[in-house]
């Protein structure tokens, strides 16, 4: 009898479970006046295991200065590289780990103002201690803008994507560091590129999203694969707007996890509505699916693809658009490998339903395809189960824009924390990073103890989510190391 009630016990702790996560370390940035804004514009996660952030800092001179700053493994400063570039929208907006004949180098895309006012893009070849060994201004014509977008491997070979924009266009163009010239010029407006993973050692998938003009002068979608050369253009029912929003790329040697896939926003004829597509650069188009919930608005935050060919899409919905009783929601959405809807469960991330401001969410899986949801607004962190329930829920204290999944169950948040500036009563944003890792307080009690214990026990051998406390898909001694190490924290 007293085991049968032990083990009731133990069964609705793991229903009703709240795991927690534990801080490792934290990195925060000051720049040398500390009333000045700055921003982290990208994260680079590099083979080291360390991290590279590139953004921009504010000075009291000239505007902004490009920042990039490289973070050991375990979040220690390693350097900081501060460039004033003389204008008034200098950043580092990318980088990208290249081997050379010296070893391995990072090659980091700087976008700067010039004397004239025109946007231009700056490469800098820099060593593992962050020093200049080289330098290369992109040339371009007068009167117009070289935007940088991303620096992509193809084929082996380091290529800068940027847009050219006139008084007249905006093209897109591609530019050749080894042999130092542009190619593939096209007359479509990018939006946005997408560098995807690749488990080929000859392939890196590289996706542009891109727009172009229809007669009517309304838009139509426009993708580009600069490996490839292939292009696909997508045409929506209406004479709308149909524009990229976000999207997913993976090289794998299994069909189902290899490919593109797009979430376009497509301008219906009551609402907004969601187009996803997954591509292949050998067939072209796979499948095609249109998300309407009508008469709402339908937004696609971010999307991934878990190891069966699964898409995960996470949408944020506008109920009532304009209307005094407006609301903003999020949903996860999965498909099936053939591009079924199998799901559209509601994300509650405890927002008030009088809040109107912006809310943004991205969503990861780990190498065991536990999914994962980040939302900055408010700071929300969960891991999902199979039905959208959460296993356990987090409030990280920073406004996250990016989530690293690491080995072992820790996660890599970064984004800004918001302080009181110096002398003044307005906050301004330090980016940072944080490291957390399982806590090992399965129940989310606060209390790491003989209940959480008992939770991993029953589960030992199983996949039970709750009691899976590295999500790495299977019960083990790891989980229960992680608590035993833990044992008596927060009691």
């Amino acid at each position: 009898m007293r085991n049968s009630i032990l083990f009731g016990l133990v069964v609705g702790l793991a229903i009703t479970a709240s795991a927690q996560l534990r801080e490792v370390w934290r990195y925060e940035y000051t720049p040398d006046d500390p009333s000045q804004v700055s921003r982290i514009e990208r994260t680079v996660r590099l083979q080291d295991g360390g991290w590279l952030l590139l953004g921009w800092t504010g000075t009291t001179l000239n505007g902004q200065d490009a920042l990039a700053i490289k973070l050991s493994p375990d979040g220690l400063p390693e350097w900081i590289f501060q460039r004033d570039g003389v204008g008034f929208d200098d950043a580092f907006v990318d980088a990208l780990e290249f081997s050379t004949w010296q070893g391995l180098r990072l090659y980091m895309l700087e976008r700067f103002t010039d004397s004239d006012g025109f946007l231009q893009t700056r490469l800098l070849i820099v060593n593992p201690s962050g020093q200049i060994e080289q330098e290369r201004l992109l040339p371009s014509l007068p009167t117009t803008h070289n935007r940088p977008l991303q620096i992509v491997n193809i084929e082996n070979a380091p290529y800068v994507l940027v847009e050219q924009v006139s008084d007249t266009s905006s093209r897109f163009r591609t530019f050749d560091v080894n042999n130092n010239n542009w190619f593939l010029i096209s007359d479509i407006r990018p939006w946005t590129v997408v560098a995807g993973e690749s488990t080929l050692s000859f392939a890196s998938p590289v996706l542009v999203m891109s727009t172009i003009a229809r007669p009517a002068q309304s838009l139509d979608v426009f993708l580009l694969d600069p490996y490839d050369g292939w292009t696909i253009r997508y045409s929506g029912p209406a004479n709308g707007f149909d524009v990229p929003s976000v999207g997913f790329a993976r090289f794998a040697e299994n069909f189902a996890q290899s490919g593109f896939w797009v979430a376009l926003q497509s301008e219906g004829a009551t609402n907004e509505n969601i187009v996803l597509l997954r591509l292949s650069a050998v067939y072209g188009l796979v499948w095609g699916y249109r998300y309407i919930n009508s008469p709402h608005d339908n937004f696609a935050e971010s999307i991934t693809v878990d190891t069966q060919g699964n898409t995960h899409l996470l949408v944020r919905t506008n109920l009532w658009p304009g209307e005094p009783f407006e609301r903003i929601t999020l949903n996860w959405l999965q498909f099936s490998p053939n591009g079924t809807l199998l799901r559209a469960t509601p994300v509650e991330v405890g927002r008030s339903p009088l809040d109107l401001s912006p809310l943004r969410g991205i969503l990861r899986l780990n190498e065991a395809g536990q999914l994962f949801v980040l939302v900055d607004n408010p700071s929300y962190l969960a891991r999902l189960q199979a039905n959208g329930q959460p296993v356990w829920t987090f409030n990280p204290d920073l406004i996250a824009r990016e989530l690293f999944i690491e080995q072992g169950g820790s996660l890599v948040a970064v984004g800004e924390k918001f302080i009181q500036a110096p002398n003044t009563y307005r906050t301004i944003p330090r980016p940072t990073v944080v490291q957390y890792t399982p806590s090992g307080d399965v129940n989310g009690d606060g209390c790491v103890d003989d209940a959480d214990l008992l939770t991993v026990l029953f589960g030992f051998g199983s996949n039970a989510p709750n009691a899976d406390v590295n999500a790495d898909g299977v019960v083990d001694d790891a989980d229960l190391l992680i608590v035993l190490f833990n044992f008596g924290s927060g009691c």
